[in-house]
């Protein structure tokens, strides 16, 4: 199908170009943390379960992880394919190389995983971790996530991201060596942020050379610095109506090939501060493609 007649490259149709079959992504946390936490709180949106799970602390090792992962797929889904192992929890390049291997090898114990995805930062990679990697490019797909958040020096220094977009295309640049399928983690909904905010940032995506990218709603999560700040009334978090069309206009000057990954992101349950829309993660995906419908748009219209 033409990318015209699609509304935006989307993950699920991605995966079955690749495999042919219908796979799942199994989340693992490794039980690692991150080099900003070490030094403080950590990102602003971050707390204390790093978007992960939390399993490992809870002592589920990876072998277990996975195959809790694999059996309540089974229960859930028909015909399944094969299973991505998504090592998600925190920086998952961010200790010794041989504790990485380690923990990565773990899944070649299960035929089922055809892909392993690796959730890191941009400064916490190296060319003796991306050759580790790439051992396993020949069994499986690779997905390198690399969390860049913004192209923007003064949010990035709001979030107390403590890299720059320099380390970000840098990381791009060692990773593209490899056949990797590199992917950016973006977040739309910051204080002020405007159309040519989000412009700037998907002209940047197109031309530095990713492969995909997910998009996340800047939320307030429990026990994260951002609840203090929302409570102090520093933050106000975007309303429904914004980040639909912030996130329209993103896909607009999005190349066309780049796969979407992600299009909002919700909090774990019980954990969700605000905004309270963010909780209708389907919903809001509807609006997003009603939008697009709306105006006969789709992504990569507007790129050049």
């Amino acid at each position: 199908m033409e990318m015209k007649k699609k509304l935006y490259n989307d993950l699920s149709s991605y995966l079955l170009s690749v495999f042919g079959k219908k796979v799942y992504k199994i989340t693992i946390d490794a039980g690692l943390t991150c080099p900003n936490r070490l030094k403080g709180r950590g990102c602003i949106y971050c707390n204390d379960r790093g978007s992960g799970t939390g399993l490992m602390s809870k002592g589920y090792d990876i072998e277990t992880q996975i195959k809790l992962g694999m059996d309540g797929l089974k229960r859930k889904y028909k015909n399944i394919g094969g299973y991505i192992a998504y090592f998600q929890s925190y920086t998952n390049t961010f200790a010794p190389i041989e504790v990485l291997e380690k923990n990565w090898s773990v899944i070649r114990m299960f035929d089922e995983i055809v892909g392993l995805s690796i959730g890191t930062r941009p400064d916490c990679l190296n060319n003796d971790i991306l050759e580790l990697i790439n051992t396993f490019t020949d069994k499986y797909k690779v997905f390198l996530e690399l969390g860049l958040q913004t192209i923007h020096e003064h949010y990035l220094k709001w979030i107390n991201r403590d890299h720059g977009v320099k380390e970000f295309i840098d990381a791009v640049e060692m990773a593209k060596k490899y056949d990797f399928h590199i992917v950016a983690h973006v977040i739309i909904g910051f204080m002020g942020e405007t159309h040519d905010d989000v412009i700037k940032l998907a002209k940047f995506l197109s031309n530095v050379g990713i492969d995909g990218v997910k998009i996340h709603l800047l939320y307030v999560a429990k026990h994260s610095p951002l609840e203090e700040e929302y409570y102090k009334g520093n933050f106000v978090p975007i309303t429904r109506e914004k980040y639909v069309e912030l996130v329209c206009a993103f896909l607009e000057h999005l190349k066309e090939s780049i796969v979407i990954h992600r299009l909002t992101g919700d909090a774990h349950r019980g954990e969700l501060i605000a905004p309270d829309w963010s909780a209708d993660k389907a919903g809001v995906i509807k609006d997003i493609t009603d939008t697009l419908l709306r105006r006969n748009s789709y992504q990569g219209k507007l790129w050049i």
